[in-house]
């Protein structure tokens, strides 16, 4: 049968109408022109509740927030979000999720001029404080301050990602300078 406007609340009274008069559902569809499933549903008085078509979503709605929740805080990366919150999703698919959300980008930290003077005030206490260190044993026998290019092993590198929460202010980063009173390695 094509498919028709659903039954009006005249049309509805009607087929129960039928029903109470102990009809049956082949006469009631004759008499009323409509499918056996609309009388049936009319019938019964229960309203059919449709499957979403596709497959199920991979993340429920709680865990989808606590997702972009933690996200928006900016200091995990997808693969650290999926195990910090225990997902059964592939990292992939926390990406795009991630992704989907109009107010989180996935964007390189901004780099800051050199260091400010507050900065180079709190670095020259630093150094004053160790340069008289006379403990033999400790490690600063090892270091020598010079005019070295530092190695930089585990500081910034300027190349930092994170996911940007847009309506915050944007992190930054301090610039790493080449020479001039850096930490270097003998």
């Amino acid at each position: 049968m094509d498919s028709r406007a659903s039954l009006t609340d005249e049309g509805k009274g009607r087929v129960k109408g039928l029903h109470e008069a102990v009809f049956g559902e082949r006469e009631i569809e004759r008499r009323v022109d409509r499918s056996r499933g609309a009388i049936h549903r009319v019938v019964l008085g229960v309203e059919k509740e449709r499957k979403k078509p596709g497959p199920a979503a991979a993340l429920t709605k709680r865990q989808a927030r606590l997702l972009l929740r933690t996200a928006a805080k900016g200091d995990y990366s997808a693969r650290q979000l999926k195990g910090e919150l225990s997902l059964s999703t592939s990292v992939r698919t926390t990406q795009r999720v991630l992704a989907d959300v109009y107010w989180l980008i996935y964007t390189k930290m901004d780099n800051t001029l050199p260091l400010s003077a507050e900065d180079k005030v709190a670095r020259e206490e630093w150094a004053s404080a160790r340069i008289f260190n006379t403990d033999c044993c400790g490690p600063w026998d090892s270091i020598v301050f010079s005019d070295e290019k530092k190695w930089n092993l585990d500081g910034p590198d300027g190349f930092q990602t994170y996911w940007r929460d847009i309506r915050r202010p944007p992190r930054q980063t301090k610039r790493l300078q080449a020479g001039g009173g850096c930490d270097g390695v003998t």
